[in-house]
């Protein structure tokens, strides 16, 4: 994870166990959080996609899921800024 003030960016294994988990407490503490979808990975493809969309359901309610190159795309442009 990378932290800033109130933003975190989450990558990591297992999808839906360690990684879900840690965005969910993440978000209860505070955090605005993005899943990195193709900085995560399980042994289930069925079983990541399915976190993919609770992590975005009702509005993001948990967080945002981007691809790297749009994170790596808006941090460069934060930091031109």
């Amino acid at each position: 994870m990378i932290a800033s003030p109130t933003n975190l960016i989450i990558t990591g294994v297992t999808t839906e166990v360690c990684v879900q988990t840690s965005m969910r407490a993440a978000n209860d503490r505070g955090y605005d959080c993005v899943l990195v979808e193709d900085g995560t990975g399980s042994y289930f493809p069925d079983f990541q996609q399915s976190v993919l969309k609770q992590v975005v359901a009702q509005h993001g309610i948990i967080g945002w899921t981007a691809h790297s190159a749009e994170i790596i795309k808006t941090l460069a442009a934060l930091t031109q800024a």
